[in-house]
């Protein structure tokens, strides 16, 4: 049923069940920016199909200016007039047996003119009411009589232009209502123009800094196959600042016109983490799609979803659910999609692949992936400088911090807009900065969120591939993570839905830079001050530095060291002596001298670079009960090398022999 059903029973101002009270019938002058204007002759339609229309848009959150005649007062009255026609987008005159013996109402209809031939987008949509458009276009009937009237008390050439707005506007296509029964029909029809029109602007993007948004609108256009019957979900996943929600409102503001009705519902997550998230999400989307300022009480989340069902499934309707995580039960929310009325669509955006295959398929489901260098280029340049192309001299520098941001649109946003109107040496000394993987905070925050909803296992594995595991076999990093209780089958998978590595075509972990930046940043917090403290080291000078201290505990769990040449560097098995939590070990023209019988109790994986020609490798004794790999494979190791004996468990053994 139309919402507007009926809407003629509103003629009398006194109904307080239209929601606006009746002393807004008498509004003030405008103070603010309007969207429709409403045009008519106060006596003849004030009562009727003006104050339908208006009640509806005032009450449905559109900002009408109603001109009054009983607030005209003089000339003064007039520049207020011409601000609130200015300020309109949307105009509706309303022509009626009297309307022509208003000098205001003639006024006003040549200055909509006139701001009609000026402005681009500006709209006219005339409503005759019990009068014949042939009447307004030609002057004829009622019409005919009002201008003689007007030629006797106006110059020519004022009242030639209102005879030429009369005959553009007459013109044009309209309503015509030639009985009261039929206003509450027209009444929808025109409000249903006008929200096709104002939608479009609701929930714009800045399209001034977007960049290659077309394909990504393209993509989720085709999943959504608008031109089926159905009720169809498509999903938008991909890391934290990545673009998502960008994308989602860019194909909001495509095709929102398309639908009867529409919801931009953004940051679910974060409003379910609240007390009755659940209702106010509900709120929301029925304020949206019917429209109002107030709803009316929800009791509970079953309440919810009733009204819902009853008032909004009705309609065909554009819902996008923004940041939806797996805490997000969507049918707690809206109730079933197969519920809405054929042709609604559904978008959702998650940073979690799993979520959306909870209700929708694979081939509905978009991955946004990094920009292009040629595309982030755009998008920083936007930013940095405000323009499409760098300034002088800057070239050079803009390539190289464009580099270090993997593509990531929110980086090269706020990097961007961190350079912006710095000079030369602010760029450089930031460019170092990030190209030691720091990142902005505002990226970390981002970025974090994922991170954080991890479990303690996953976020191990997490920080091994960040540190050391990109470009690594899964497999093999799997035998290591299942021999320390990290579950590595389940929490590879929830890392992948997440979209936080991903597995490339040989089997291999690949991450995007800003993700393995972020991994080292969070290793980097674990001890600002102290390196030597941290959960995993990867830098050369710090590993060294470790080895060399034979002093009290260290919590490092995985170590890389490089002797830094192609001569070998002798770490004796003294060493090792307080790496007891030591679980991964790259060691490259690094010789291991001594017995190393009792140490390394928890090592899994130990990856030995040893060339014969850099000498002999002494070390024997590897009592290493728990190790799994023994990575040799870069190494020239003898048949007769004394550290055989002692492997006791072994899952896999990769080994080049010369």
């Amino acid at each position: 049923m139309s919402y507007f059903e009926g809407a003629s029973t509103a003629a009398d101002p006194s109904d307080a069940s239209i929601g606006v009270d009746s002393d807004t019938w008498q509004l003030p002058l405008p103070s603010g920016e309007y969207e429709v204007f409403l045009n008519f002759r106060g006596p003849d339609t004030r009562y009727q199909i003006t104050d339908i229309l208006y009640r509806f848009l005032v009450r449905l959150r559109i900002r009408t200016f109603l001109d009054d005649e009983n607030l005209r007062e003089g000339e003064g009255i007039w520049p207020n007039l011409v601000e609130a026609i200015e300020q309109s987008k949307i105009y509706v005159p309303i022509f009626s047996e009297d309307y022509a013996n208003s000098k205001w109402c003639l006024r006003e209809l040549a200055a909509i003119v006139e701001r009609q031939k000026h402005e681009e987008g500006c709209i006219i949509l005339p409503i005759f009411y019990m009068v014949n458009p042939s009447d307004v276009r030609h002057q004829t009937g009622p019409f005919k009589q009002a201008f003689r009237k007007r030629s006797r008390s106006f110059d020519e050439r004022t009242v030639q232009e209102w005879r030429d707005a009369l005959s553009k506007v007459g013109a044009l296509k309209g309503w015509h209502v030639e009985s009261n029964d039929k206003q509450g029909a027209i009444t929808d029809l025109v409000y249903s123009i006008i929200w096709s029109h104002l939608s479009k602007s609701i929930y714009v993007v800045e399209t001034d800094k977007l960049v290659a948004i077309d394909d990504h609108i393209e993509a989720v256009k085709e999943r959504m196959e608008l031109d089926s019957a159905s009720v169809g979900v498509v999903g938008i996943h991909g890391i934290g600042g990545i673009g998502k929600t960008t994308i989602a409102k860019a194909v909001y503001n495509k095709i929102s016109g398309s639908f009867a009705r529409c919801s931009f519902v953004g940051n679910v997550r974060e409003t379910l983490e609240q007390r009755d998230g659940i209702i106010s999400l509900q709120k929301k989307i029925i304020s949206d799609v019917m429209r109002l300022t107030t709803v009316e009480p929800i009791t509970s989340v079953s309440d919810g979803i009733r009204i819902i069902r009853e008032r909004v499934s009705g309609f065909k309707v554009l819902i996008i659910l923004d940041d939806v995580d797996e805490k997000s039960k969507l049918d707690e929310i809206l109730g079933k999609f197969e519920n809405f009325a054929s042709g609604s669509r559904f978008i959702v955006t998650s940073r979690n692949v799993r979520v959306l295959r909870t209700f929708t398929e694979d081939d509905k489901l978009y991955k946004v992936r990094g920009m292009s260098h040629t595309h982030s280029l755009q998008l920083f340049y936007k930013h940095a400088f405000d323009l499409d192309s760098p300034l002088p001299g800057y070239e050079t520098l803009s390539s190289d911090v464009v580099s270090t941001t993997g593509g990531l649109p929110l980086t090269l946003k706020v990097v961007g807009s961190l350079l912006y109107k710095e000079d030369k040496g602010f760029w450089k000394e930031k460019l170092a900065q990030f190209q030691q993987h720091t990142l902005e905070e505002e990226v970390v925050e981002v970025l974090m969120i994922s991170y954080a909803s991890l479990n303690y296992q996953a976020k191990q594995i997490f920080l091994d591939i960040a540190c050391f595991l990109v470009g690594e076999d899964k497999e093999m990093a799997s035998y290591m993570w299942a021999d320390c209780g990290f579950y590595p089958i389940s929490n590879v998978i929830i890392l992948l839905q997440r979209s936080l590595i991903e597995i490339g075509d040989g089997n291999q972990f690949q991450m995007h830079d800003q993700l393995r930046d972020l991994g080292i940043n969070i290793v980097h917090r674990e001890n600002v001050e102290n390196p030597l403290r941290r959960s995993r080291i990867w830098s050369n000078p710090q590993a060294l530095e470790l080895l060399s201290r034979e002093k009290g505990p260290s919590q490092v769990q995985t170590l890389r060291v490089n002797s830094g040449s192609f001569v070998a560097k002798e770490m004796a098995s003294d060493c090792f002596v307080n790496l007891s939590e030591l679980r991964y070990l790259d060691a490259e023209y690094t010789m291991l001298i001594g017995d190393f019988s009792n140490l390394l109790p928890k090592m899994r994986w130990f990856r030995l670079h040893y060339h014969r020609n850099a000498g002999h490798n002494k070390l024997t004794n590897l009592k290493m009960e728990n190790l799994t790999i023994l990575d040799l494979h870069s190494s020239d190791v003898p048949y007769d090398w004394g550290g055989w004996r002692n492997i006791i468990k072994v899952c896999i053994c990769i080994l080049l022999l010369k």
